[in-house]
């Protein structure tokens, strides 16, 4: 066998750590006895969520400090510290509490200059530039296991991290007059110079190390395999004659089979939380939280109502309506802060703050995928290997009922799981109709305890709680919003007059600003911040004094007179530019990134540095404040949702170029134009044509970008004054003399930044084909051949999303992968392409999948392409039935007119029972007056036309059936229009069931054997109480059904005390027991396990009508079940119930209770047992 060659650049390897304990022995050094104290309590490594608590509780410190949040400009690098705290502890010889030490350090660092406002506002700016250079867990997460090398020099970076952190607590002790001095004599930046021009030295060796561990990686893995093989080969010859050098290599060949088992858990890890969600949800909560101004949005964890569903012993909804601009968003943002700060240990919470610029992340499955992440993180993090291989194989593929399956399947039932929405205005309705649906399923899962809260316009209302109501409401308006108002335009006229942005002549006219504000907000924070902006940007007082007696009516006339202030200047093209493509953009670009964009015209051959603007600055300044740039992320962003809403939507001659389809396409153009730049294939063509490795033009790019800022000037002033000696040498020898420039005007210890030229590609190359769904071959001629280019040669770099979907796919479908794609996106061009240039792509089977998946707004288009194509009667039932599902009437008589059947079926669903269920009118309308069969015999589903109409809550399509038909009866030889009654109803559609009741649809007969239920059972059961009340007046039967539950029982199951009440005074016949359980009726047995104490409450003083455990060892056993599930409340019911019977529990079965409640974590309700346990025995 070959000798194996030990892969360790550090042979004898010293402790990895000692750099880092050495420096946390140093920090400790530097502490009072107090300080010791709290840094010393942080003895356990801390996990995602400690990273939101520690920002929320830096904040909550200092809310009387500072105008705005600043503590969230630390959550980059305090992620990043927290990331390493997790894989430190399994180092070489790690102080097993190395991990909270470090953490503990930051904190009592940080903690300690936030008593110091302007030295702490600098500090978090320093912290955030770190943030965004410190090394990142995606880069060395599955390397450094075994890699000794790597670790050490993480641990050198996060040493010099607790250097600074004891250079922090030196300067924060300084007396208040030596604060002022150091300010003067030693500015802020040098205080850390030394430490950063470490730090900036340490990142790179770790850069450096990252790439040495992968190749070692690499390495050991082909001397693993080599030595299985030898193994395998000579095992029965050597199986007795292990010698000491065999050993040694067994014994090497174990450490690397446990490294290559930590490196693919770290990776399973990673692929199973990217299949959840790659969406970055934390990004707009901190964006949120940056708007925020210190005391504002707090009322609403205040309030009585929200403690009422905090605390809620089961799942509960809390609806917080407002209107656009009322700060809905803010609130949301601080309410998530509020709820990880006060978190008990076994809340979990989640959050999603969704944004419009993120176009994927408006999607059910986009959403529930994100909260799936954050509630099943910690749980992916302990499973084992096994355990991790199931759930990549689970998550793989998972549509939204496949999230909320896993969601329901994994979580724990003892614990309890926060949910904060925000942003639902921005999804279409389809997909909130989705969101509806999937949110009811958790939150009327018995088994697991979901509190959620979510804020929108309050025309979402209707939409989002069609399938379940909200527990409680608290509407974003009155008293709370006004005084949150109030203390807003104080604070920030107070900070605008501190910074010299509002400049008055006399001083006197704030005090007639501040009325006017207040007065003219509505409630509204962002009118009142853009008009404040507007007062800043006027030049004397009588120019203020005009503006505040012409206050701007609402956000659309602030909105015209910012766009009348654009278009009034002469240099307002790259700003008019910059307000279109932030909303066609498929996600926000940083500044760099527009500079490039701007420069791009059609038909460019290469990049222009001529054409760069000089001063991005400058370019949003002309924006007028519609839009800002985001500090951390150096992103571009609309300063609010209603900007895009406004530009997109009104009808004004300025905003005639603000067409999203025409900008979309013209984005498109440019994408592809640059992808076809020279500058990119000069350097392609030198690659060797044999080679298989993908050329990146980016790093083929030149290293320097030609950016405008101080040192820019800086430097042409330098070459300026030495412009004749410059006279005559070369355009490379003037490069080399203009970088060494640069590197004379660094900054000492400034953090560096990748300039790379061709900022813009990454973007062009993944999102072109996203931004060119709908090109005419005919009426854009040039566009459809660079798009033709972009799709066949190879010397264009333009990524096809569906090429890795190929590679991936274990199975390939009949269609086309190109085909799976353009479905999913509604790419119109890739179908006119495939139909010209791969025809034969375009099967029977495809051409049916695309009519089954191609979205609304594309339908007619995709349809019309289709049946002019040539179809057969397969493809036009297709075709019919999707345009009748979806709505498309123009789709509907295209089809039609092509051959297609009316009576086609699909999946045991008629072309009818589609247009009635969706509540399509005018398709319905048109089938019949194509003789479509209304009649057709109930379906193997239990479903007609009748019963669609009326589930969907379609009453002018009830009536229109109802017309049609000669009588009820005839809808089906099994229904007796029960079906459509029943699911009336379920639904709570008052109006239909009593059209419905009015047509003498028989209620109280079963609808059919499938369903075995009665109208009044659905309507007891969803909680429609109105509904309830109307097959009681028509004289319905509660007389008992085999296997079906009364309507009792299925109102106490849901927890519907007003509908229970209704039943009691009808003196329902509910006073029966079942089998599978002896103490009481089945309707207070629900009452118990569903913890519903009120409902218990209510049955108890119904002891003449509802059977009730009177022994002892019933009521034992009654309150075993609540105290097992942790319902206090009902525990607390039956305890004081049973101190007025004569008949108590036993001792033992309340010491039984007692365990029960312990073993499942329910340590107040075992507490509440004891007691009463202690009383029964005095007694």
């Amino acid at each position: 066998m070959a000798e194996l060659v030990p892969l360790s650049r550090h042979p004898g390897t010293p402790d990895p750590t000692a750099a880092l304990t050495q420096a946390l022995e140093a920090f400790e050094s530097v502490l009072t006895k107090e300080q010791k104290q709290e840094f010393h309590m942080s003895n356990q490594s801390p996990d995602i969520s400690s990273v939101v608590t520690f920002v929320a509780e830096i904040d909550a410190n200092n809310s009387t400090k500072t105008k705005r949040s600043v503590a969230v400009k630390l959550y980059n690098f305090l992620e990043s510290t927290q990331k390493f705290t997790t894989i430190v502890d399994t180092f070489v010889s790690s102080n097993p509490q190395i991990a909270g030490l470090i953490w503990g350090g930051l904190k009592v660092a940080i903690l300690s200059a936030s008593n110091i406002s302007s030295y702490f506002d600098k500090l978090t700016s320093m912290i955030m530039a770190i943030g965004k250079s410190c090394p990142k867990y995606q880069e060395f997460g599955q390397l450094y296991p075994g890699c000794t090398g790597l670790q050490r020099e993480l641990c050198n970076y996060y040493a010099i991290i607790v250097r600074i952190c004891i250079r922090t607590m030196e300067i924060s002790r300084r007396a208040p007059f030596s604060q002022i001095l150091s300010s003067i004599f030693n500015p802020f930046e040098f205080e850390f110079q030394s430490l950063l021009i470490q730090l900036e030295q340490a990142a790179k060796h770790v850069r450096l190390e990252i790439t040495l561990a992968a190749n070692q990686a690499i390495e050991e893995m082909r001397n693993l395999l080599h030595y299985e093989t030898q193994r395998n080969r000579y095992f029965r010859r050597r199986a007795l004659n292990f010698h000491e050098q065999s050993q040694k290599e067994y014994t090497q060949a174990n450490g690397w089979r446990l490294n290559k088992l930590k490196r693919e858990n770290s990776k399973l890890r990673s692929t199973i939380k990217d299949n959840l969600s790659t969406i970055n949800f934390v990004k707009p909560w901190k964006q949120a939280l940056r708007q925020r101004v210190s005391s504002t949005a707090e009322w609403l964890q205040q309030e009585t109502t929200f403690f009422r569903w905090k605390d809620s012993q089961d799942s509960a909804v809390l609806w917080c309506p407002g209107k656009m601009g009322v700060g809905k968003t803010t609130l949301m943002s601080n309410i998530v802060a509020y709820l990880y700060r006060s978190r008990e240990p076994n809340d979990v919470i989640s959050y999603n703050i969704c944004c419009a610029e993120e176009t994927a992340s408006l999607s059910a499955r986009s959403l529930f995928g994100t909260i799936a992440r954050q509630l099943l993180d910690s749980q992916i993090d302990l499973e084992d290997n096994a355990k991790l291989r199931e759930l990549e194989d689970t998550s793989g593929c998972l549509d939204t009922e496949d999230v909320i399956d896993l969601l329901l399947s994994y979580l724990e039932g003892k614990k309890q799981y926060f949910l904060i929405l925000d942003g639902l205005d921005e999804f279409d309705s389809a997909e909130i109709k989705k969101v509806s649906s999937e949110l009811a399923r958790l939150c009327k899962s018995r088994e697991k305890r979901f509190k959620l809260i979510c804020a929108g316009r309050y025309e979402l209302e209707e939409k989002l709680f069609g399938v379940f109501r909200p527990d409680f409401t608290i509407p974003i308006t009155g008293v709370n919003v006004e005084r949150d108002i109030d203390h807003y335009i104080s604070t920030t006229l107070g900070r605008c007059l501190e910074e010299e942005d509002l400049k008055l002549g006399d001083p006197g006219l704030i005090i007639r600003i501040s009325t006017a504000l207040r007065e003219g907000s509505n409630g509204m924070f962002l009118w009142t911040r853009l008009f404040i902006e507007d007062l800043c940007a006027q030049s004397c007082d009588n120019d203020i004094i005009n503006a505040l007696n012409n206050l701007p009516r609402g956000l659309l006339e602030i909105f015209d007179r910012r766009i009348s202030r654009i278009y009034d200047r002469q240099t307002n093209n790259n700003a008019i530019k910059v307000l279109q493509y932030c909303g066609v953009f498929k996600k926000p670009l940083t500044v760099m990134e527009y500079r490039e964009a701007l420069s791009l015209s059609p038909g460019q051959e290469s990049i222009e540095h001529g054409k760069f603007p000089s001063d991005m600055n400058h370019v949003f300044s002309d924006c007028c404040g519609l839009v800002y740039i985001d500090e951390e992320e150096d992103t571009v962003h609309y300063v609010h949702q209603s900007v895009k809403q406004y530009l997109f939507t009104t009808n004004s001659a300025h905003l005639r170029e603000f067409d999203v389809e025409k900008l979309d396409r013209h984005l498109g153009f440019l994408c592809m134009t640059y992808l076809d730049f020279s500058d990119f294939k000069r350097q392609l063509t030198r690659a060797d044509k044999s080679s298989n490795t993908r050329l990146n033009p980016i790093q083929l790019g030149l290293s320097r970008i030609h950016s405008h800022n101080g040192a820019t000037n800086q430097i042409a002033l330098k070459l300026l004054s030495r412009r004749h000696q410059l006279q005559g040498i070369s355009a490379r020898e003037l490069e080399n003399k203009i970088e060494a420039l640069r590197n004379e005007f660094k900054s000492p210890g400034q953090i560096p930044v990748q300039h790379n030229e061709f900022q813009f590609h990454e973007y062009a190359e993944t999102n072109w084909i996203y931004h060119t769904t709908l090109i005419n071959p005919v009426v854009h001629q040039k566009i459809w051949k660079l798009f033709c280019r972009c799709m066949e040669d190879d010397d264009i770099s333009a990524q096809k999303p569906w090429e890795p979907m190929q590679r991936d796919q274990k199975e390939q479908s009949h269609n086309s992968t190109s085909v799976q794609a353009m479905i999913s996106s509604g790419h119109l061009t890739l179908l006119v392409y495939i139909m010209q240039r791969q025809p034969h792509s375009l099967t029977e089977e495809a051409m049916c999948e695309i009519l089954k998946g191609s979205p609304m707004k594309y339908r007619f288009r995709f349809t019309h392409l289709i049946v002019a194509r040539g179809s057969s009667l397969e493809v036009l039932k297709y075709g019919v039935f999707f345009a009748a599902q979806s709505g498309c009437i123009f789709s509907l008589n295209l089809s039609i007119r092509a051959g297609a059947d009316v009576n086609t079926i699909l999946d045991d669903c008629s072309v009818l029972e589609a247009a009635a269920g969706g509540g399509h009118l005018k398709i319905v309308e048109r089938l019949l007056s194509e003789k479509a069969d209304f009649a057709r015999p109930i379906s193997s589903r239990g479903k007609t036309c009748l019963h669609l109409a009326a589930a969907g809550g379609h009453l002018k399509i009830v009536e229109r059936l109802l017309m049609a038909a000669e009588e009820i009866n005839s809808f089906g030889t099994h229904d007796k229009g029960g079906i459509a009654l029943l699911a009336a109803a379920k639904r709570g559609h008052l109006k239909i069931l009593e059209r419905l009741l009015a047509a003498q649809a028989v209620h109280h007969i079963p609808a059919h054997r499938m369903i075995g239920e009665t109208a009044l059972q659905g309507a007891a059961a969803h909680g429609h109480l109105e509904t309830v009340k109307k097959p009681l007046a028509a004289g319905a039967d509660f007389g008992y059904q085999e296997t079906i539950s009364s309507a009792l029982e299925v109102a106490v199951e849901g927890g519907h005390l007003e509908i229970v009440e209704r039943l009691l005074e009808a003196r329902a016949n509910v006073k029966r027991s079942v089998s599978w359980e002896v103490w009481g009726a089945r309707a207070f047995q629900l009452a118990v396990i569903g913890g519903y104490w009120k409902i218990g409450e209510r049955l108890l003083a119904a002891r003449a009508e509802v059977a009730v455990p009177a022994s002892g060892y019933d009521r034992g056993r009654a309150l075993q079940a609540a105290a097992e599930r942790g319902h206090f409340e009902m525990v607390n019911v039956l305890l004081t119930d049973q101190v007025n019977f004569d008949a108590p529990a036993p001792g033992e079965m309340m010491e039984t209770a007692i365990k029960a409640a312990t073993r499942n974590g329910h340590s107040v309700v075992a507490g509440k047992l004891k007691q009463a346990l202690l009383l029964i025995e005095q007694l």
